[in-house]
């Protein structure tokens, strides 16, 4: 398990993208034809929360589900007490080019709760040096502006969906 100083050298990329001040400014410019690019939030958040796996696999069992990690895969307290403390690069404080506001329901953002929880995985996969295929699809759907939200499909068949907020 690395330090988390090694981590955050490792995690550069991922530092970048949250050390901006505002995300989903612009349109998504990862690959549209491996990925579901959606620009409908409603959409987006259907493929985000939806749970029934009547017409896809549920987002977060595709996600994070055990079998996605091998074996041996750590979970660091160290991570997730770091990100705690700076509050997950203080992403509740930043612009989302109204992204945001096309997800909130009455009850919360799923869009920022999503983050919160992808960023947290993604800081565990740099330090394990294990990006599951899922999760560097992840981490290059976020680093190509667009917002991973779900599966189009039954996996391992089906796509990443994406949200395109422009």
């Amino acid at each position: 398990m690395k330090s988390w100083h090694d981590v955050l050298i490792a995690a550069d990329p991922l530092v970048r993208f949250l050390e901006q001040d505002a995300f989903f400014g612009a349109a998504y410019r990862g690959d549209p034809v491996a990925h579901h690019v959606v620009r409908d939030a409603a959409i987006a958040r259907h493929f985000a929360t939806d749970d029934s796996f009547d017409d896809f696999d549920e987002w977060e069992s595709v996600s994070d589900a055990e079998e996605v990690f091998p074996a041996g895969f750590e979970w660091s307290r160290q991570v997730a007490s770091r990100l705690m403390k700076n509050q997950h690069w203080g992403i509740e404080g930043k612009h989302f080019n109204g992204a945001d506001l096309k997800w909130t329901n009455a009850v919360s953002c799923p869009l920022i709760e999503l983050m919160i929880r992808d960023i947290g995985i993604l800081f565990q996969c740099y330090a394990n040096d294990c990006f599951p295929p899922i999760w560097d699809s992840i981490l290059r759907a976020y680093l190509d502006g667009g917002f991973p939200c779900g599966w189009d499909g039954r996996h391992p068949a089906g796509r990443l969906v994406v949200f395109s907020n422009a």
